[in-house]
């Protein structure tokens, strides 16, 4: 995980990218802008507080060698002397995502570069680079103070949080592609256009991928394989996915064969998630039989998916917390309608 608690911003430069397609133009600086430590400290907050937000983090990519991508070898120079490189690689940053805004649906703006020190990850500290495209220009109100009244002035600037796509490239990882933050304001065209052609990006694969991968893999077996393999009811499903949560929560390391003791036990379910966790592994290309450290912010943020809600029409929803013993479900032959029968000690 990032933290960006004691980071705080060194360099900035701001060039001008339109869309090409559209002859929106390019217009390049050559220096960086001139600003106070109290504004570039103030300023720096912001623009860092989005990716604090973001826990999926990325490596950069190529088919052969990462050294091969672009991006990936112009942060590794900046790195490597930001004194020097700094501008000139945001100069040819500039250049090459303009040569990209080819389509008429992606947006032009403002493109910032900055510089941050004090950048943390996995409890080291380190440099990086952001690069961000700003699109919106909003309006403010300045107030100028008189003797008897105030008095107001209409301005328009950018609000450095609400940028339309960002990446937070840090100087570590360098053997993997660095390690690399990615958002946005939306999951919009531009944000997908950076990620997969401007920057080129792949999945890291840490233990929040890991875990929020497994949890996805044991929802899908009891959600949508087990019923095509066995007669299920949804309190059975209900059963399992509530199982399925504690057992990730309560557990350090994820490890199937412990999945399939503590959760499904009968031997028909672990054969059939044996098999169902093997085709899962190659369709994600990622080795789900490895065992890793459980990620608890992961836990945490995939738990809203498994909720165990019986829908019942339209009209009536049904939330199991456990005591699958305390449900019956049947069907009425003189209404034709099926039901279900739940128990209880009291009513609150």
């Amino acid at each position: 995980m990032i933290n960006i608690e004691n980071a705080y911003l060194s360099k900035l430069i701001i060039h001008r990218v339109g869309n090409k397609v559209l002859e929106d133009g390019l217009t390049l600086s050559d220096e960086l802008v001139s600003l106070s430590e109290a504004y570039l400290s103030s300023l720096g907050g912001p623009l860092l507080v989005p990716f604090g937000n973001e826990d999926l983090l990325y490596n950069f990519y190529h088919d052969t060698d990462v050294n091969l991508n672009v991006m990936f070898t112009r942060c590794k120079k900046i790195f490597r002397s930001p004194d020097e490189e700094f501008i000139e690689a945001s100069v040819a940053a500039a250049k090459e995502l303009y040569e990209l805004m080819q389509n008429p649906k992606l947006h032009g703006g403002e493109f910032w570069v900055a510089y941050f020190k004090g950048i943390v990850v996995d409890d080291e500290e380190t440099d990086a680079v952001a690069f961000y495209l700003m699109d919106e220009r909003k309006n403010f109100v300045k107030l100028y103070n008189k003797e008897t009244n105030y008095a107001i002035e209409m301005q328009s600037g950018t609000d450095p949080s609400g940028f339309l796509s960002g990446c937070l490239i840090c100087n570590t990882g360098l053997d993997e592609g660095f390690i690399v933050s990615a958002t946005g304001k939306s999951k919009s065209l531009d944000l997908r256009m950076w990620m997969d052609v401007f920057m080129i990006l792949k999945q890291n694969i840490d233990s929040f991928y890991r875990t929020q991968l497994a949890m996805r893999m044991c929802k899908d077996f009891v959600m949508e394989k087990m019923p095509e393999e066995f007669e299920t009811t949804r309190p059975d499903q209900a059963e399992l996915l509530i199982k399925s949560m504690d057992f990730f929560k309560a557990s350090d390391e994820f490890a199937l064969k412990n999945f399939q003791e503590d959760v499904l036990k009968q031997p028909e379910l672990k054969d059939s998630f044996t098999h169902f966790a093997k085709q899962f592994s190659r369709e994600q290309d990622l080795n789900m039989g490895e065992n890793f450290l459980v990620n608890e912010r992961a836990v945490k943020k995939m738990a809203r998916h498994f909720k165990s809600v019986i829908k019942l029409d339209t009209n009536f929803h049904i939330y199991v917390h456990g005591r699958r013993e305390w449900i019956e479900r049947g069907f009425d032959e003189e209404k034709k309608l099926n039901f279900y029968k739940t128990y209880f000690e009291k009513e609150d």
